[in-house]
């Protein structure tokens, strides 16, 4: 009984969600790019060619409130007052 116990919890244990995976996937191909351009010389140079050649809808616009899921969601009165007398 004892060694069943032990062969369930180690394979309980070894086993993995796809959200563990994704996670492992996401390290093992930003370790990969980190040794091609450990500089990210690349990565900088098409984040400029971004910023010259696409508009920015919100440039130079400023945006408050909250990011709920992909939204924003404008904050209440007292959490804009606090904002407002801290100047944030």
């Amino acid at each position: 009984m004892n060694q069943l116990l032990n062969e369930a919890v180690k394979s309980y244990l070894s086993r993995r969600g796809a959200k563990e995976q994704k996670l492992e996937e996401t390290l093992a191909r930003l370790r990969a790019y980190r040794q091609r351009d450990p500089e990210f010389r690349e990565a900088i140079a098409d984040f400029a060619e971004a910023e010259a050649i696409h508009e920015d809808p919100l440039e130079g616009v400023a945006v408050e409130g909250d990011l709920l899921e992909g939204e924003i969601v404008a904050v209440g009165p007292t959490q804009s007052r606090v904002r407002e007398l801290l100047n944030a």
